[in-house]
């Protein structure tokens, strides 16, 4: 069987077209699935009827098995072949132009229906030779919208293009194409099959191929999908009714192309706002012919952006870099770094031809410092990860570690500029060693029980903390990889876990920290759904645990949220983040034992959430996060805006003034209260900030910023080059 793409193909989206040798035949065997919709509660059979039967084996932008319509007494079947597979896994889904969609089996209503992405609720197993009768459908009423879809710049009508309705309590959730309103010749759709009556989230999309921004209802315009869409007002559509007038007016939109060489290996451009948030890639295959260079991004609704070009692949020696020329060779770079792109809406910007430079690379194994073997793994697989670091401790670059027919391995490391680095296997990325195990997520995950995490050659390591005076340095070569030994030694364990003070009961998805003396960071863990945390492994020393109720393990971690304050271990009262002093608590010593488990019982408290939001439009940002201060100036903590909802949350604040300092990327300004031109964010961070006052109440703080880029457009301070 072969596999092919369109060449420049964006890989979020990529079109396969499978093609068979002639010698494959298909299997003639089908399998009989049939039944009956009716209505709910009267019964009545329902003719006309769309019903979809969907194959869970194939993804859910395949055709469906089959789509029928029901008769006049409400009944249909549907002959299912079997080309590939002796066993199918499908669901049965109806909808029609009265009646809101239902599923067979389906007990509760989901979100998404004719398979287009959501839950297999109610699916079931079918082979050759089977007739499966009784696959009934009740359906209840709905309803339909209708509208136009116009041009923005002289209202002519835009055929093709088409409008979606998410449901609001998980929007980013959508229903499959046959539920879409596409617009004709006119400019004039109306949807040909009904959804269950509630309020709705809408889209305008253009047609494939057309350069027009995606839009939200009431005109705000978005990055490709990437759409506050939560911000957006909702429409209602009701029982037995086609909800009308619900126009779109779509603008042209700004495109960005370039190239990139050498034409003969697997290239990716990768597409970032100016938030650092990843929008769209364009591929360069690698099951490609070689020879093309040109890539284009198109709908972009203009302003600040990001670009990253790179190999296909980490492991190849090619360099990543940045548009402005900034390295990013690795897959936990900041891309939203240095200057950004900047592209008035409706205009084109072609950038400077780039060619990749070639770099050296790094690779080797890890050891046990005593036996000289490979250290003993627990677990399926391995799959972990060690960082490259400059003269400074600056994480600059990093590799997979993996087993390989019984060795511990380094993988080669992304691609490096001739020079010298550190090399340890602790990663900051999302805050694991490689003897932390996995309690809260995938069991089969491998580690490596009781190893400290260690710095080339042979330098313990307690989490981030290395003792980079006595480690070696590792020298990268343009063109070679230079392959090294690590040796690991085993240390002690810490566990307990994070507990409700007034209730008992156990906090989950809770951050416990272990800290130096000097309040310094060493390392991050999760407590999992019994509450418990599990440390592994650190050297000999003094340390010192605590709680963070809110926040993130580092950038690859999204962050958690709880309306807590603070527990350091061996303190008797609460506190919040970094104005938790080690002093006040107790030092856990190890020697060479396990110690533990300690309980950190967390008292709720008021806390500060709110958004990022985007001026003028008032639209929250999704990427961006906000550091605090107290009256005094000290350092809190720093809160990620959770993508999914867009919110960031502080851990629980005694009452007082802070100071909120929103941090988006260099393509944002802050947009201080009362001042209608935007601030840079600059040292110290509390002077660029919004002062909050709390008491014993939660509060709600929206800080808004500003799109510097944008912002110079709308002023003209710059003459665009269209």
């Amino acid at each position: 069987m072969f596999t092919c793409v369109k060449k420049g193909a964006r890989s979020a989206g990529l079109f396969f077209v499978v093609m068979m040798p002639a010698t494959i035949a298909l299997a003639e065997e089908t399998a009989a699935l049939s039944g009956t919709v009716t209505a709910v509660g009267s019964g009545e059979p329902l003719d006309g009827i769309t019903v979809v039967v969907s194959n869970l084996n194939q993804h859910f932008t395949a055709p469906p098995a089959a789509q029928v319509t029901t008769n006049a007494d409400g009944e249909w079947s549907a002959d299912i072949e079997f080309p590939f597979n002796p066993e199918l896994t499908v669901i049965v889904e109806a909808a029609g132009p009265d009646h809101a969609p239902g599923r067979h089996g389906g007990t509760v209503a989901v979100n998404c229906y004719f398979n287009c992405g959501g839950t297999d609720q109610g699916s079931f197993s079918i082979s050759p030779g089977d007739n499966i009768s009784g696959l009934d459908i009740s359906l209840e009423p709905g309803g339909r919208l209708s509208g136009a879809i116009t041009r923005a710049s002289d209202d002519q009508p835009l055929e093709a293009a088409r409008v979606l309705a998410m449901p609001i309590d998980t929007p980013w959730t959508r229903y499959s194409s046959q539920f879409h309103g596409v617009a004709d010749e006119t400019g004039q759709y109306e949807t040909t099959l009904a959804v269950a009556p509630g309020d709705y989230h809408l889209m305008a999309h253009p047609a494939p191929g057309e350069n027009y921004v995606i839009q939200a209802w009431q005109g705000y315009t978005c990055q490709f999908e990437q759409c506050p869409i939560l911000d957006t007002d909702t429409i209602e559509i009701l029982e037995g009714a086609v909800t009308e007038n619900l126009d779109f007016s779509m603008a042209a939109g700004a495109a960005l192309s370039g190239t990139l060489t050498p034409a003969d290996i697997p290239r990716v451009v990768r597409l970032f706002d100016g938030s650092g948030r990843m929008l769209d890639d364009f591929l360069f295959a690698p099951w490609e012919p070689p020879g093309e260079d040109q890539w284009e991004f198109s709908g972009l609704a203009g302003g600040s952006y990001y670009v990253e070009l790179g190999p296909f692949s980490s492991t190849e020696p090619w360099l990543r870099v940045l548009h402005n020329g900034l390295l990013c060779p690795f897959s936990g770079c900041e891309r939203a770094t240095g200057d950004p792109l900047v592209i008035p809406a409706g205009a084109t910007l072609t950038l400077p031809d780039v060619a990749l430079e070639s770099g050296g690379q790094i690779e080797g194994k890890l050891v046990d410092a005593t036996t000289g073997e490979a250290p003993p793994t627990v677990g399926e697989w391995l799959l972990r990860t060690y960082e490259i670091l400059s003269d400074d401790g600056t994480v600059v670059g990093g590799g997979t570690i993996d087993e390989v027919d019984d060795e511990v391995l380094l993988l080669p490391s992304a691609a490096l500029p001739d020079g010298e680095y550190y090399v340890r296997t602790f990663t900051a990325f999302r805050g694991e060693g490689i003897g932390y195990q996995w309690i809260t997520g995938d069991p089969s995950t491998g580690y490596l029980p009781g190893y400290v995490d260690g710095m080339y050659p042979d330098i313990v390591c307690a989490g981030v903390k290395c003792n980079l005076d006595a480690a070696e340095k590792v020298t990268v070569t343009d063109g070679e990889i230079t392959s090294i030994t690590i040796e690991l030694v085993t240390g002690s364990n810490i566990e307990g876990s994070i507990v409700d003070d007034e209730t008992g009961d156990p906090v989950p998805g809770a951050i416990a920290r272990l800290l130096s003396a000097d309040n310094e960071i060493l390392a991050s863990v999760i407590s999992d759904n019994d509450g418990q945390f599990w440390f592994g492994a650190f050297p000999d020393g003094d340390y010192y645990l605590r709680t963070t109720m809110s926040g993130s393990n580092g950038m690859g971690h999204l962050g958690v949220q709880h309306r807590y304050f603070d527990r350091l271990e061996g303190s008797e009262s609460t506190c919040s983040e970094m104005l938790c002093d080690p002093a006040d608590g107790a030092a856990i010593t190890l020697d060479g034992s396990d110690a533990g488990p300690f309980e950190l019982r967390v008292e709720p408290g008021p806390v500060i959430s709110g958004r990022i939001t985007a001026q003028p439009s008032g639209l929250q940002l999704n990427n961006g996060r906000v550091e605090v201060y107290d009256s005094s100036g000290t350092f809190i903590g720093s809160y990620r805006i959770n993508p999914s909802t867009g919110q960031y949350q502080t851990t629980a604040l005694a009452p007082g003034d802070y100071t909120l300092v929103p941090v988006v990327s260099p393509a944002y300004s802050a947009v201080i209260t009362g001042d209608t031109n935007p601030r840079e964010v600059a040292g110290p961070l509390s002077a660029a900030g919004f002062v909050v006052s709390i008491g014993t109440e939660d509060v709600s703080a929206d800080l808004p910023v500003i799109d510097v880029g944008a912002d110079q457009i709308f002023d003209n301070r710059f003459e665009a080059s269209e």
